[in-house]
């Protein structure tokens, strides 16, 4: 009996290091997810300052310093939240530590009472004439055997025993300093916490004092939205254009150089995969009907989205195609549309254009150079249709 509940325990205690280690393997996947995490929150950060510092250089109050403040904001916010799961997690895992140790104590306790038991009832039977006048003192021969079994098993546990009380006390020393680097690590992300939080509440007083001053311009603001308004219709009207003429030009030679079917197809199979047009930057405008940031009684539009980035950059086309039309737009600068079969996207807001009408084009080809305004913005108008139909492009390019 005494070296069943000895072989019991020592069971247990590999249950109970299984189960801590499986949870410890779940917690340390939860901690790199959250951290990979992090580090996209804190890259985005990063490069929202960069475009907040461009904005400043200008004096003037404008809804692109608003889009960029919302957006680094915003980021701040997830940044916060990440923080707040982290630390959650790792008070959970202090209190999972905790009650390891707590159990790996007691069975330390109990591993070392068990061989010094042993060492005891050892040395009771320390004669090996006693132990073979216990085996051959038996009635039978499976009895003999049992008694036989059961003195090689006591044996072999007990030079096993201090093994395992060994094992016990190494895994409880490395759960002791795994539990004071869990310690500091959370006190580490409260730290970080609070100052995220400080940073967050002097970007929300920046926020407010901006649109105070832009609820001050509404007049001029209006006279931006109607000739965004009027800009917008002049991109609408050049893409259809453009579109009814390819089409009709399709029906009567087709085009030789590319292959539109298996653009159509290549287009369409890459839904919610097509790379951004620029290599950094956020949507500071979505797609559809939306009330304005600031003079909320008015809606304005937007056929595509707009991509605020930082100065000098360049635009890329997401997809292979050819060059439709190369135009200008006043409001939108140069404009490019680019055939993908029976998609089109358009980029507007250009210079040093780097393409023509006719150039064939490669998925990722530079197009041109995005033109930063006297206010200090640098914005894309971003376009895609299906023949007359307009898409959203947030759902046709990857998710940030």
């Amino acid at each position: 009996m005494f070296l069943q509940n000895m072989m019991s325990r020592r069971y247990n205690i590999y249950i109970l290091i299984f189960v801590f280690s499986f949870h410890q393997s779940f917690s340390q996947q939860s901690r790199n997810s959250l951290e990979r995490e992090r580090d996209v929150n804190l890259s985005k950060i990063e490069e929202a300052e960069k475009i907040i510092i461009q904005t400043e250089k200008s004096k003037k109050i404008t809804i692109g310093k608003l889009n960029v403040i919302n957006k680094q904001i915003k980021n701040r916010q997830d940044l916060i939240l990440n923080l707040k799961k982290d630390v959650s997690n790792q008070k959970n895992e202090i209190v999972t530590l905790r009650s390891l140790i707590s159990s790996l104590k007691s069975d330390f306790k109990i591993l070392s009472d068990e061989y010094s038991e042993m060492i005891y009832h050892s040395y009771k039977s320390r004669s090996s004439l006693d132990k073979l006048s216990y085996i051959f003192s038996s009635k039978n021969y499976n009895q003999m055997f049992r008694r036989f079994n059961y003195i090689f098993q006591y044996s072999k546990f007990r030079k096993n025993q201090i093994n395992e009380i060994e094992k016990v006390s190494l895994d409880l020393t490395n759960q002791g300093n795994r539990l004071i680097e869990v310690n500091k690590k959370q006190n580490s992300l409260l730290s970080e916490e609070v100052s995220e939080n400080n940073k967050l509440q002097k970007l929300k007083g920046t926020q407010k004092r901006i649109i105070s001053d832009l609820n001050k311009k509404q007049r001029s603001l209006r006279k931006e939205i109607n000739d965004r308004k009027l800009s917008l219709e002049k991109l609408d009207k050049l893409i259809r254009d453009i579109i009814r003429r390819e089409k009709e030009n399709l029906l009567l030679k087709g085009d030789a150089n590319i292959d539109l079917l298996k653009l159509t197809e290549g287009f369409e199979s890459n839904i919610g995969k097509l790379s951004w047009p620029v290599s950094s930057g956020f949507i500071s405008n979505k797609f559809g009907e939306h009330p304005h940031p600031i003079i909320k009684t008015v809606k304005v539009k937007n056929d595509g989205i707009d991509i605020q980035t930082s100065k000098s950059s360049q635009v890329f086309s997401v997809y292979s195609g050819k060059v439709s039309t190369v135009a200008f737009i006043p409001g939108m600068y140069n404009v490019i549309i680019i055939n993908h079969g029976d998609y089109y996207t358009l980029y507007a807001k250009l210079k040093n254009l780097k393409v023509i009408k006719g150039d064939i084009i490669k998925e990722g080809q530079v197009l041109a150079d995005l033109v930063t305004n006297n206010d200090g913005i640098t914005q894309l108008q971003f376009q895609i249709w299906k023949n007359n139909i307009k898409l959203n492009p947030e759902k046709w390019i990857i998710k940030k």
